[in-house]
């Protein structure tokens, strides 16, 4: 019976990212798109979305971690951004990740600061990363 119930609960969550996914391109078709940032707990994101994506990584026996920078945990204890526009690349990476990784596999979610460049580096396994700096998100394969 949980199985079912956790299965209705992440195809629930996925149909209302997707329609709020619809809803945001028409904001921006419109101009009237709007980052909402916010000092966020970057751990308790990615931790959140593992926890959307959980039943299906179960499915196909993968394992989620997460990985953080062990010499400044703290900093992603408080880092400005938009906390659902955040969420929704990490669960669009997440899910993405579960479809081409093998049964038994598993993903991992770095979290990074890299020194030379004064900015948070979010690395989802080793295909996918990207930046984030006062400025700009770049997404490097």
């Amino acid at each position: 019976m949980k199985i079912y119930l956790d299965n209705a609960v992440f195809s629930s969550l996925t149909l209302v990212n997707l329609v709020n996914d619809l809803l945001d391109l028409a904001k921006i078709d419109s101009a009237t798109f709007v980052f909402n940032n916010e000092y966020v707990n970057l751990i308790e994101v990615v931790q959140e979305a593992f926890s959307v994506v959980q039943f299906s990584a179960e499915k196909r026996q993968i394992k989620l971690q997460l990985v953080i920078d062990a010499s400044k945990p703290f900093i992603f204890k408080q880092v400005w951004c938009d906390r659902r526009r955040i969420h929704q690349i990490l669960l669009n990476f997440i899910s993405n990740s579960i479809k081409f990784t093998n049964t038994n596999g598993f993903i991992k979610v770095h979290l990074n600061v890299l020194q030379e460049q004064n900015c948070e580096d979010l690395k989802i396994s080793k295909h996918t990363s990207f930046k984030r700096s006062c400025s700009e998100i770049n997404f490097n394969n």
